[in-house]
């Protein structure tokens, strides 16, 4: 597999920093608007990690596709993630909610991270976006924990 070019790299770099965008902007939200519209900002929120956790999977799914040489468990250990991120959902915005939520979500972005970082078949240009970003996501995560917690 030939290394790809800066410009690809530089693409992906954005595409990826962009797509953390929302998880900066609604902990923001969360924290200056007033209720209820700083509680629907934590539900979205939570509801765009899950999707981004998919997208994560999604990304493995295609890596095991892509290689079935590796056989079927890289395969079925891709859609993890989405399961998760989807079966915390309504516990958190229906049945239990509360912003300890946020911080499972930010376990399994640590854990995704992980995951990817340990993965031989992930380009190395690529672990290294990935850390910066899921860097970017866990501390939102966080940060959205601690103001749920302490200015609702």
């Amino acid at each position: 597999m030939s290394e790809p070019s800066q410009s690809f790299r530089r693409t992906a770099f954005v595409l990826t920093a962009s797509g953390a965008i929302p998880f900066i902007g609604l902990v923001i939200a969360m924290a200056v608007l007033d209720a209820p519209t700083n509680s629907t900002a934590g539900l979205w929120l939570q509801t765009y990690t899950a999707v981004i956790l998919s997208f994560l999977g999604g990304i493995r799914w295609g890596m095991a596709v892509a290689n079935p040489a590796a056989g079927q468990t890289p395969l079925v250990l891709s859609v993890l993630p989405a399961l998760a991120g989807w079966a915390i959902l309504p516990f958190a915005l229906i049945l239990m909610p509360g912003a300890e939520w946020y911080l499972g979500y930010a376990l399994l972005f640590a854990l995704q991270l992980i995951w990817d970082w340990n993965a031989r078949s992930m380009p190395a240009w690529f672990r290294e976006v990935r850390l910066m970003i899921s860097i970017v996501v866990i501390a939102s995560l966080a940060a959205a924990w601690l103001v749920q917690r302490f200015l609702f």
